[in-house]
Parts: structure tokens; C-alpha cells; sequence
């Protein structure tokens, strides 16, 4: 979890620095997956404190490696051409993330959030804390979370593990481009074009049906 988090921060200094980035407002992004990782991130600044006041480190833990996936191994991942193109608002979005995760894990790994506060958060913003130990707790904005989408991105992950397994139950590689697939599940009328596209993307399938 903790290399997932050093490579997702390296990612972002590598792009960041390729496209000259510039700190911005991110509350104004249009895009359904800058959206959706900031409803989890706020999501995860609620979860968080409560497990931290409660002195429960492995809900605290498990918070933050649940996160740790969906802003790599999904975020990330499915917003990567924006990254190569020097999208400023994923840019920012990741950025907010990265931060805002930093100060929520700097209780339970003091070390690596501070190397990461001083290389990447005080480089970018010199007016900051001088270190991440005396920055302030993020705060949730509930405003910002929205559960319905949420939903709908486990719904569009759960169907590529199913559609993977399938494939590999039938022997038949994700290199091999399929006409269609054929859908069956609660949530699926209700989520957005974007989110769809994705699971066309992930398992090569040209159309997909209900």
C-alpha cells in the first residue's frame, strides 16, 4: 500500500513537472472521475477521524489502503491520457488528493508523509506548514460527496472483474476485441456515459447492452 503510494506521488511529480504545472481552483472540474475520487476522498476524511478518535487503527488503515487503490489503480489508470495531455484540473484533483491523503496517513506513518509534505506540498506551496506534523487535520466537505456516484463506480468495477473472468473462463484475451457484451445489473441505467466508456476500455468490447 505504501509503494502504491510513493509511485502514485512519483507519478505526479513526473507529469507535474512535464507540463509546468500550476496550482488551481478544483471545485469547478466537469469530469465524473475528478468528481467521483474527491466524493471518496471526502469520504475517507469523515472515516478517518471518526476511526482516529475511536483509537482504531486498522478501520483507520483499511480507510486508507481502500483509497490508496481507487485513486491509483482506478483514478489514475482511467484518467492517464489526461495526465500524458497535461490536463491542469486532473492535475489539481490529484494533487488535492495526494495532499489531503498525506495529512490523513501522517498519524500512523510520520516519516514518509513528512518526506513527501517537504518534497512535493512545500515545493509546490512555500507558504505551507513547515511540517506536515503541525498542518491542520483536513476538514470533509459533505458537499462533495455523492453517493450515488459512488455506487455507480463499484457497479462499473464490479462488472470489469466479472467480464475479465468471464474472458478467462472462456479463454478469449483482452487483446481480442469483442462486438458486445450484454449487461444484467441493478444501477446500470442510471450511470453515466463516462463511466461506461470504461468498461468498454478495460474489457475491449465495442458495445455494451442491457
Amino acid at each position: 500500500t505504501l509503494l502504491t503510494y510513493w509511485n502514485t506521488v512519483s507519478f505526479f511529480t513526473l507529469y507535474a513537472k512535464a507540463s509546468d504545472f500550476k496550482l488551481s481552483d478544483i471545485s469547478n472540474s466537469s469530469s465524473t472521475m475528478d468528481r467521483w475520487i474527491l466524493s471518496e476522498l471526502n469520504s475517507l476524511v469523515v472515516r478517518v477521524d471518526v476511526a482516529y478518535s475511536n483509537y482504531d487503527s486498522q478501520e483507520a488503515g483499511s480507510a486508507i489502503g481502500e483509497f490508496i487503490d481507487d485513486l491509483s489503480n482506478w483514478y489514475v489508470r482511467r484518467s492517464r491520457r489526461k495526465f500524458w495531455d497535461g490536463d491542469n484540473a486532473a492535475l489539481n484533483t490529484l494533487y488535492h488528493c495526494l495532499k489531503e491523503l498525506t495529512l490523513v496517513m501522517a498519524p500512523m506513518v510520520p516519516f514518509i508523509t513528512e518526506h513527501v509534505w517537504q518534497e512535493m506540498v512545500r515545493n509546490l506551496e512555500p507558504s505551507e506548514f513547515e511540517s506536515v506534523h503541525l498542518a491542520n487535520f483536513p476538514i470533509s466537505n459533505a458537499s462533495a460527496i455523492d453517493e450515488k456516484l459512488s455506487k455507480s463506480v463499484r457497479l462499473s468495477r464490479r462488472l470489469v472483474e466479472l467480464g475479465r473472468a468471464a474472458r478467462a473462463e472462456s479463454k478469449v484475451k483482452i487483446r481480442q476485441p469483442l462486438a458486445r457484451a450484454l449487461v444484467a445489473a441493478s444501477g446500470w441505467s442510471e450511470m453515466d456515459s463516462e463511466i461506461r466508456s470504461h468498461i468498454s476500455d478495460e474489457l475491449n468490447v465495442a458495445n455494451l447492452d442491457e
